[in-house]
C-alpha cells in the first residue's frame, strides 16, 4: 500500500509539471543534481545528495571544491577550477549592445577581444550564480526570481549585486505592465527593456538543469542580472582605461581589462576560474 501510494504520489507530481517549465521529473532526479528521499529514522524526508558537495547535507552551506579536486588540491597544490561553459546565453553582439546603452556615460565601442574575454569572466559569475539558485531550488525542485535573487545576493558583492537585483526588479515591472497587445506583437526582451533575450536565459537554465521547474521570472531576473553585471564590470574597466589613455583615447585591451578586474575588490572574486572564490577581497586586498 505504501509502494503503490508513493507510485501515485510521484504520477501526480510528474504529471503536474509544466511542460513549459521544463524536462521531467525522472532525468532531473537521474542528474547530478537529483533530489533523493530517505523516510529512515524520522529524518526529513528531502536531503541534498552528495553530488551537491554540501556540508553536513546542510541547505545554508555549500563546499564548491569537488572530492576528486581535493585529492588534486593536496597531491600538487594547485587549486580548482570552475567549469568553464561552451555555450553561454547571450551573443557578443549583444553584449556590445547592451554596453552602447548606458545612459549614465558613453563608452567607447570594445575591441572583439576584449568583449570575448569579458565575456569569459562574466560567465564564470553565471556558473556561480547558476550554482547556488540550483542549490536553493532543491528542497521544492522548482526555480523562481526568488532564487535568482538570493543566488546573486551570496555570489556578487553586496554594491554589485543591488543593483543587479534593482535592474531586475526594474526588468520584470516593465514586463509585468505590458499590455495584452504587446504580448502578441513583441518578444520578453523588448518587453522587460532588456537586450539580452531571456528565451535564451531559460532555455540555458532547462539545458543546464538548474531545476525541474523553471519560472519564466527566473529567467527574467538571471536575464536582468547578467546584463547589469556587464554593464557594472565595463564602467569599473573604463575608470580604470581612463587613467591610461594613448593620445587622448582610453586604452581598453585585454590587459587593462585583467588589471581592472584585479584592481575592482568587489567583481574580482566572482569573475576568476577559482572555485573557492565568492565574492571579492578583504579590507587587506587578500582573498
Amino acid at each position: 500500500m505504501a509502494r503503490s501510494s508513493k507510485t501515485v504520489a510521484r504520477t501526480l507530481e510528474d504529471l503536474t509539471l509544466d511542460s513549459g517549465y521544463g524536462g521531467a521529473a525522472d532525468s532531473f532526479r537521474s542528474s547530478s543534481a537529483s533530489l533523493c528521499c530517505s523516510e529512515a529514522h524520522g529524518a526529513n524526508p528531502w536531503r541534498l545528495t552528495d553530488s551537491m558537495h554540501s556540508r553536513h547535507n546542510s541547505l545554508d552551506t555549500v563546499n564548491t571544491v569537488l572530492v576528486e579536486d581535493a585529492e588534486i588540491l593536496e597531491s600538487t597544490g594547485r587549486l580548482a577550477k570552475l567549469p568553464e561553459l561552451e555555450d553561454v546565453p547571450w551573443s557578443l553582439g549583444e553584449v556590445a549592445c547592451a554596453l552602447s546603452r548606458n545612459e549614465e556615460v558613453r563608452l567607447p565601442t570594445l575591441p572583439q577581444d576584449v568583449l570575448l574575454r569579458l565575456s569569459v569572466m562574466v560567465s564564470r559569475a553565471l556558473v556561480r550564480v547558476a550554482r547556488e539558485a540550483q542549490r536553493l531550488s532543491l528542497r521544492y525542485a522548482k526555480c523562481t526570481k526568488y532564487e535568482i535573487q538570493s543566488a546573486t545576493r551570496i555570489v556578487l558583492s553586496w554594491t554589485v549585486s543591488m543593483n543587479c537585483i534593482s535592474a531586475a526588479l526594474g526588468a520584470l515591472s516593465m514586463y509585468n505592465m505590458s499590455t495584452d497587445e504587446e504580448k502578441f506583437g513583441r518578444g520578453k526582451a523588448a518587453r522587460c527593456g532588456l537586450t539580452f533575450n531571456v528565451g535564451k536565459f531559460f532555455r540555458w537554465m532547462v539545458d543546464s538543469r538548474v531545476a525541474v521547474r523553471i519560472h519564466e521570472h527566473a529567467a527574467i531576473y538571471l536575464a536582468a542580472c547578467m546584463e547589469s553585471l556587464f554593464r557594472e564590470v565595463y564602467a569599473r574597466v573604463l575608470r580604470s582605461a581612463l587613467l591610461e589613455r594613448d593620445n587622448g583615447i582610453p586604452k581598453l585591451t585585454v590587459e587593462t581589462l585583467e588589471q581592472a578586474v584585479s584592481g575592482e575588490a568587489e567583481v574580482w572574486g566572482s569573475l576568476l576560474p577559482w572555485q573557492h572564490l565568492i565574492c571579492g577581497k578583504n579590507a587587506n586586498g587578500e582573498s
